[in-house]
């Protein structure tokens, strides 16, 4: 949780907005799932043909072909749960508060449910929300400047990417072009290190 109250600020915090963010119909969340999903795959397969070789010492296409069934079947329960988790527990959104200061960007994801300031059945990007009061529970990642070392923009989605020497530091979503290009310009200065 925050240490400050969600109505107010550090003193030195230079950029700060809400944003709604979609679970199930995000492209960035649904290629990692679907990365996810066939790693299992293969797994599950791999562990179901060693099963078959270390307990019957004898495998053919037969046990190919059942361990790909099995591993399918595995599969479609995983995609299961990622639809009900995403579409009827959080029912598609999630939201995040940003703070950026001269030291770190702070992202705290609350469990809650965000008020959108414009309706609309599916979203596929971050988009504007109604300020959080009172989350249900709140989770906060916060990255230093001087560990980022990469910043990837992905326009279309109004995300950017901050990378540091052991992968993906965090995820930035922004509601609007004009946070959009706050955040990137911020970015920029803080770290040193253009969005490309």
């Amino acid at each position: 949780m925050s240490t400050l109250p969600h109505g107010q600020d550090a003193g030195d915090a230079a950029l700060r907005w809400f944003t709604g963010v979609p679970l199930g119909t995000n492209p960035l969340i649904l290629l990692d799932f679907v990365t996810l999903l066939a790693i299992a795959w293969v797994v599950s397969w791999g562990a179901l043909i060693a099963t078959q070789f270390v307990l019957g010492r004898y495998v053919d296409v037969s046990h190919y072909k059942g361990a790909a069934v099995v591993a399918s079947y595995l599969s479609l329960v995983f995609i299961g749960f990622y639809c009900v988790i995403c579409f009827v527990i959080t029912r598609n959104r999630y939201a995040a508060l940003y703070r950026c200061d001269r030291a770190a960007i702070l992202c705290e994801n609350m469990r809650c449910n965000p008020r959108a300031l414009e309706r609309r059945l599916l979203r596929f990007t971050a988009y504007p929300i109604e300020p959080v009061r009172a989350p249900i529970r709140s989770v906060e990642r916060r990255v230093l400047w001087k560990d980022v070392t990469k910043a990837r923009k992905i326009d279309d989605l109004r995300v950017v990417v901050l990378k540091g020497k052991r992968g993906t530091l965090m995820r930035v979503y922004c509601p609007d072009e004009e946070i959009y290009a706050r955040a990137l310009a911020f970015i920029a200065e803080r770290t040193g290190v253009a969005a490309a």
